[in-house]
């Protein structure tokens, strides 16, 4: 009766080919788990009293590599023998054998010789022989049921030699350290748990021995549970911790090792699922988690080389997701502890810095990011989704509002809807007015401290430098508000000088007069020139010529000088206030303005100059401002413009400057919840740089 014919040569073919140094040791790693097995078989229980031997010679050289792997096993008896002989063979099915693992072999390596001593009939035999790729004959007998002195062992030794293909030449380890690397990720879950033999690995003549290898990075007791999943059945898990060299070689630092008839077949970095980046314990903190899973779930659901699981991905996520569920609550509940208080403060933080994501209790939003989430970008990026959610929902409320004021008759519940919708509105604005009190409070606090510094650095090299910084903190220096190309124009904080100038973009910063000017303009360079506070109201956009209307011209023009704060010298002729003033002004009247976009608008006779000098009035600038009028807080001084213009000349101290900011701020730091603290403290810790170059953002 025909049968069918096993084609051998095209079934290695058809092997999955390795593609990284993992893959590339499987057919050492399933000669490594025969020999434990065949130990297994002789001694029992007993097994970790023995060994298994490893020797490798020239491990750079893909052709001349030799790779010996020798046991003091049960052998290959008639029994094992035939079951050797035999593709896809049920002989360890109760260990999850699937009887292909030497086919890898024959794939890898030109030349295999199997060496094996035995019990037969009593009496100690051997038999050799050679295993090699061929359609006609695989096994290759060298001797067959030899006698061997009384005085011999059992065991099977393995000799393979040379690497066969290009893909396993390619992704074979070539260093010493990435091959025990390698090697020992692949056993650490057998390693950790210490119930299999010692392994000695000799690799050109430097000897490494397995478990103590990975025992030695272990720290304390293991830990050990076990749970049933409504899905997955009963899973054990067995945790231990260690040194971080434990994880060198695999991705991630925490590791779950999924196991499959006591033997690992997947190791999943779980850095995120635990969430504590190092753990204590010991007296130790830097220690990382590995934990080994076993149950009858995996063990039926491996692939035939013991290399991968038959589950699609999202499962093996599930089982990974429920194991550190369990891990977290029973294995290390202290360590979480410590970590879940951590994070709170984390996320306290967080919304205090940035209010908007606080749209919902703490515990609440919690729960929607990841355990893992620590850092602001984290909480941001899992919270986001909710928050457009949010507004969303609201957004289509408030239409569906509208919507129902087009018809014809209007439901009774109506009122406490707009009731609802109106308070939903109330909490959205108080968190947007929240995250804008931060920013300004972070913002005038820092001004205060770079004011200090720079009078505390007065004539130090750096001098120059930090009195650029604060002009340019204020506004960046050298562009015009009214170019839609410079984003630097909208990096402003003018707000700190007046209110009507948080959003202004009709100003020129450290520019000459002469390209602000369409003619008669001088280099004269005004610190700040604003030249309509109707702008700041955002009444009209001045980068959009369609909307400047030229027919009316400026009735209102601001001018700002800022005087380094602690200076003292003014006794030059050109540090005179009011001639500096004046020489801007006499320029600006009757002149015309030309904005960016080449629009002209006129400033009219009658304009009316606000102009303002922010100074420390000490030394030279006191005696010249004896005679002027002091203001209502005593502090500073001011003098109107006379004859030719109108307006006034307005000396403002630089710290009545910041306490103005801060008194217009007070009603919405106190209903965001959040206060000002003495001059000298800061509320964050901020590197203030010692220079900053004015082509840079603020």
């Amino acid at each position: 009766m025909p049968a069918l014919t096993p084609n051998i040569e095209n079934r290695v073919r058809k092997l999955p080919k390795p593609s990284n140094a993992t893959q590339s040791l499987q057919p050492l790693f399933e000669a490594v788990s025969n020999s434990m097995f065949a130990l297994e078989d002789r001694l029992g229980l007993d097994v970790a009293k023995d060994r298994v031997d490893i020797r490798v010679t020239t491990l750079s050289d893909p052709e001349r590599i030799e790779m010996v792997v020798s046991d003091n096993g049960i052998g290959l008896d008639a029994r094992r023998y035939d079951a050797f002989c035999e593709i896809d063979t049920d002989f360890k099915q109760a260990r999850g054998g699937k009887g292909v693992g030497r086919l890898f072999w024959l794939d890898a390596f030109s030349t295999i010789r199997v060496e094996s001593t035995y019990e037969r009939a009593g009496v100690l035999s051997r038999r050799i022989f050679d295993f090699v790729l061929n359609n006609d004959e695989q096994v290759v007998p060298l001797t067959e049921d030899e006698p061997v002195p009384g005085d011999a062992n059992k065991g099977t030794s393995i000799t393979f030699s040379g690497l066969r293909t290009k893909e396993y030449v390619d992704t074979f380890p070539k260093r010493t350290d990435t091959f025990l690397r390698y090697f020992g990720s692949h056993f650490i879950a057998d390693f950790l748990i210490g119930a299999g033999p010692s392994i000695f690995i000799d690799l050109d003549g430097e000897l490494t021995q397995y478990p103590k290898a990975i025992a030695e990075l272990t720290v304390g007791t293991q830990l050990e549970t076990t749970f049933e999943h409504k899905v997955f059945g009963a899973l054990k898990i067995t945790g231990f911790t260690c040194r971080a060299e434990a994880s060198t070689g695999l991705e991630g630092r925490h590791q779950l090792h999924l196991l499959a008839n006591g033997r690992t077949v997947e190791t999943r970095k779980v850095d995120n699922l635990l969430g504590v980046e190092y753990l204590d314990r010991d007296g130790k903190s830097d220690l990382v988690f590995h934990g080994c899973i076993s149950g009858d779930y995996l063990d039926l659901r491996v692939n035939e080389g013991r290399t991968a699981f038959n589950l699609p991905e999202r499962t093996l996520k599930e089982i990974s997701r429920a194991c550190m569920d369990i891990v977290r609550e029973r294995l290390l509940p202290d360590q979480v502890k410590k970590y879940v208080e951590k994070r709170s403060k984390e996320y306290t933080a967080f919304v205090e810095r940035y209010p908007t994501f606080g749209f919902d209790d703490d515990e609440t939003q919690l729960q929607r990011v990841p355990f893992h989430a620590t850092s602001a970008e984290d909480f941001a990026s899992g919270l986001i989704k909710y928050q457009i959610r949010r507004e969303e929902g609201r957004q289509n409320a408030l239409q569906a509002l509208i919507d129902t004021l087009d018809l014809e008759d209007v439901p009774v519940n109506f009122e406490r809807s707009i009731i609802n919708a109106a308070r939903e509105i109330q909490a959205s604005e108080q968190l947007a007015l929240a995250q804008h009190v931060v920013r300004r409070k972070l913002a005038l606090e820092l001004l205060e401290k770079l004011i200090r510094r720079i009078r505390v650095r007065d004539g130090k090299d750096d001098d120059y430098h930090l009195e650029r910084t604060l002009h340019a903190f204020i506004c960046p220096m050298g562009i015009r508000g009214d170019n839609s190309g410079e984003l630097k124009s909208r990096a402003h904080d003018l707000w700190v000088i007046d209110e009507r100038l948080a959003f202004t973009r009709a100003f020129s910063s450290d520019k000459r007069l002469d390209a602000i000017l369409a003619q008669n303009g001088s280099g004269d360079r005004p610190d700040l020139f604003v030249w309509d506070l109707a702008y700041g109201m955002g009444a009209t956009d001045p980068a959009d010529p369609d909307t400047v209307d030229v027919s009316e011209p400026l009735r209102t023009v601001m001018i700002v000088e800022f005087k380094k704060p602690g200076r003292t010298n003014f006794s030059r002729a050109e540090d005179q206030v009011e001639q500096q003033i004046t020489k801007y002004l006499t320029q600006l009247k009757g002149g015309e303005i030309e904005t960016f976009n080449r629009a002209r608008v006129r400033v009219a006779e009658d304009c009316i100059f606000y102009c303002y000098v922010i100074a420390d009035i000490i030394g030279d600038l006191e005696q010249q401002l004896s005679s002027w009028e002091t203001t209502s807080n005593g502090q500073g001084r001011i003098r109107p413009l006379k004859n030719r213009y109108s307006g006034q000349i307005e000396v403002i101290q630089w710290q009545d400057l910041v306490n103005e900011a801060w008194l217009r701020n007070r009603a919405t730091l106190h209903a965001a919840g959040l206060s000002r603290r003495r001059p000298t403290e800061l509320v964050t810790k901020v590197e203030i740089p010692l220079t900053l170059d004015d082509t840079e953002d603020d």
